[in-house]
């Protein structure tokens, strides 16, 4: 497994992470799709941070940069413990998988869309939703 990545503990940039292949197939983070079955993957702090930096880039796609003490406290959480914070650990969460990328000189590429849950994350979801997400990909299929 990767190390974590270290943040900058003050403000970051943020931009998009283009993927053709992603960006035309995958979900966007508000999506119900991300919601059920990759909240339970990356963690509801992940996913609301997902949410709100995908968010921001809509209104800015050239990229922003973000005071992440500010964007904790947005999301109900501190930064208290530096690169232990809830906040820091849930960004290494993204980047953990493939969602979110740290760049050098404190840039932050952030996909606008994620892709559908491979196989070794969806043996991480309850039962129930693995049953529910093979229906899913079943009726995406007969719907192609």
């Amino acid at each position: 497994m990767k190390a974590a990545p270290t943040f900058p503990i003050d403000q970051i940039t943020v931009v998009g992470w283009p993927d053709e292949m992603i960006d035309r197939l995958g979900h966007e983070p508000h999506s119900a799709y991300v919601e059920r079955y990759w909240l339970g993957v990356i963690g509801p702090t992940a996913s609301w941070i997902l949410r709100r930096l995908t968010a921001e880039l809509s209104t800015s796609p050239d990229g922003f940069v973000m005071d992440l003490e500010e964007c904790a406290a947005e999301v109900g959480i501190g930064l208290r413990g530096g690169q232990n914070s809830p906040f820091i650990r849930a960004l290494g969460r993204l980047c953990q998988f493939e969602l979110a990328q740290l760049q050098p000189g404190g840039v932050l590429a952030v996909r606008t869309h994620v892709p559908s849950l491979a196989k070794r994350h969806l043996v991480r979801l309850p039962q129930s939703l693995q049953t529910r997400h093979a229906e899913w990909e079943r009726e995406q299929l007969r719907t192609a």
